[in-house]
């Protein structure tokens, strides 16, 4: 089967945009996705890399761009505040879920509870994820208290340690990040091009 791997941060606007065509594309081209949590932060400062946060006048048009793809979608989109939120145990959590065949069901609702629904985290600290987490556990039908001690386990952080190198060693350098076939392709915009390199095959 084809496969398209999907590098992400749940604090990525762009990544949860392309979240909510993945399923789509995949199901149009016969793919399987992988899903490929990293942490983004971690990246940029590899790569020297800066936030839209970072920049005024970018974080501006982003908001605005952010806007016309979501409209064009068909997306629900509700802009978190504050933000950037934290995403660090999130996206522990989803790694620990992987060995239980959970995580896509986990990504499945943290994104729209981060991006759509107000449900973001709403600081910096470790515990201004744990509610949004023991959220999505419940829609999962998982114990809430299980899922935030599995992200606190070695093996969660030695994951995600792990798909952040990976990431870095195959020269990403920003989120969504997808692979086709070895081919890199970055960006939310270049879902098209993904979907293309699919269909060939």
């Amino acid at each position: 089967m084809k496969r398209v791997e999907f590098f992400f941060d749940f604090v990525s606007p762009y990544s949860y945009l392309a979240h909510t065509q993945l399923g789509r594309v995949c199901q149009a081209t016969g793919a399987e996705p992988v899903l490929r949590p990293m942490l983004l932060g971690a990246v940029l400062n590899e790569t020297g890399g800066r936030a839209a946060t970072e920049i005024s006048a970018k974080e501006r048009y982003m908001r605005r761009d952010l806007g016309l793809w979501a409209e064009s979608y068909g997306a629900p989109l509700r802009f978190p505040d504050p933000f950037p939120f934290r995403s660090l145990k999130t996206l522990r959590a989803a790694l620990w879920l992987r060995e239980r065949d959970l995580m896509a069901a986990f990504v499945n609702e943290a994104f729209p509870l981060y991006w759509a629904e107000g449900g973001s985290p709403k600081g910096t600290k470790e515990a201004d994820e744990d509610g949004p987490i023991a959220e999505v556990a419940r829609r999962i039908g998982e114990d809430p208290d299980d899922v935030l001690e599995g992200a606190t386990q070695p093996a969660a952080k030695e994951a995600l340690k792990s798909g952040t190198a990976e990431a870095l060693e195959r020269d990403i350098f920003g989120a969504p990040t997808f692979f086709v076939d070895g081919e890199m392709f970055w960006g939310n915009d270049r879902l098209p091009f993904v979907e293309a390199a699919l269909a060939r095959g």
